[in-house]
């Protein structure tokens, strides 16, 4: 039985005909991964917790009915995105058929959706660009929970674009073919709420669309803005974070957030030129022969029990540095954020930062 009170903003959908024992394996791998609290309901639902929220599975005969509850609007719509996307893979075909509840906001943009105009770029070091980007809505985005965003990017030359809207199942319908966005993740570098900007840091790699977009004038532009998406800034003492150039701005943002921190910072890209802030009690080291070098290290001298473990790099060099982690069980894995933030054969992590 329930003891605590739900997050206010809900919404739900059944599948139909839709075997629970997969979506419970589902739910089980996300609470693995992700270091999440798990709920047992003896077989009939499985449910994770998180800082956002909760969302999980209740069997219903035959039927499965999924589940998001958030404590705040923005929250559920990421949620509920994040959901279907799961779904997707792991059902191909069943989500189209995907009927959230809540349908007031039919034809309206997203909660975590806003409208930001791409200001001043300046090179902050020989790999990054920092790209600032106003508006008048970015209040949902001012937090330590989540640090992340979407940038939704218009095709070249469109001057008329699309932006997402909640459809009639209650998802969000993304434009499509030549009105397609580009969907890129960045960190959160700095922001000021009140005076309606951020700032990002842009990694600049061969080919890619926004590397091209920012070098080549990106304002004064409109663009899209959905989030906060992500993992936030860590709450202990002790940190020990590490991350190729995809990561650098994040881990930027949580050594300003927690000066006083102990512990050990490893950089894993080519250069260490991006301007990290003062960090007195942290032990700063490059390590440029990139993330697969990391697990014999952590072999050899594992992380403290109690520090916090924040990690992000290529996908598979993270689920090296995963399997290492896993031997050791003195360590809460809740103290554990591992992200893949790109993935191979691209030659550069070009799909985050």
């Amino acid at each position: 039985m329930r003891r605590t009170k739900p997050p206010e903003f809900h919404s739900e959908v059944l599948l139909r005909d839709t075997d629970f024992a997969m979506l419970d394996r589902l739910l089980r791998s996300e609470a693995r991964e992700h270091g999440l609290d798990l709920h047992d309901g003896h077989g009939r639902s499985t449910w994770c917790q998180t800082e956002w929220g909760e969302f999980g599975a209740k069997k219903r005969g035959g039927d499965v009915l999924i589940f998001a509850r958030a404590h705040r609007p923005e929250w559920l719509a990421a949620m509920k995105e994040t959901i279907t996307d799961h779904v997707m893979a792991a059902m191909p075909g069943r989500a189209l058929t995907m009927r959230w509840s809540s349908l007031a906001d039919i034809g309206k943009p997203p909660a975590n959706f806003s409208l930001a105009r791409a200001g001043q770029a300046r090179r902050i070091s020989e790999d990054f660009v920092r790209l600032r980007l106003h508006s008048p809505d970015l209040t949902r985005l001012a937090s330590e929970d989540s640090i992340h965003f979407r940038l939704l990017l218009p095709a070249p030359g469109d001057g008329r674009p699309e932006w997402p809207r909640v459809g009639a199942n209650g998802q969000t319908n993304w434009p499509a073919g030549a009105k397609a966005l580009h969907r890129p993740v960045y960190t959160i570098r700095k922001i000021n709420a009140a005076e309606g900007w951020l700032d990002t840091d842009i990694y600049l790699h061969s080919g890619g669309r926004v590397t091209q977009w920012v070098l080549h004038g990106a304002g004064p532009f409109e663009v899209g803005l959905i989030g906060p998406s992500g993992g936030g800034i860590p709450r202990t003492a002790k940190l020990v974070l590490a991350a190729d150039e995809s990561g650098y701005p994040a881990i930027a943002r949580i050594i300003e957030a927690r000066p006083q921190a102990q512990g050990t910072v490893w950089l894993m890209g080519r250069r260490n030129d991006y301007p990290m802030p003062s960090a007195p009690n942290l032990e700063i080291f490059h390590l440029p022969e990139g993330a697969d070098a990391l697990p014999a290290i952590l072999a050899s001298a594992p992380p403290p029990a109690d520090a916090f473990l924040w990690m992000a790099a290529e996908k598979g060099s993270i689920a090296a540095i995963r399997r290492i982690l896993l031997q050791d069980p003195e360590h809460d894995p809740h103290l554990t954020h591992l992200s893949a933030y790109w993935s191979r054969p691209s030659a550069d992590p070009a799909s985050a930062e």
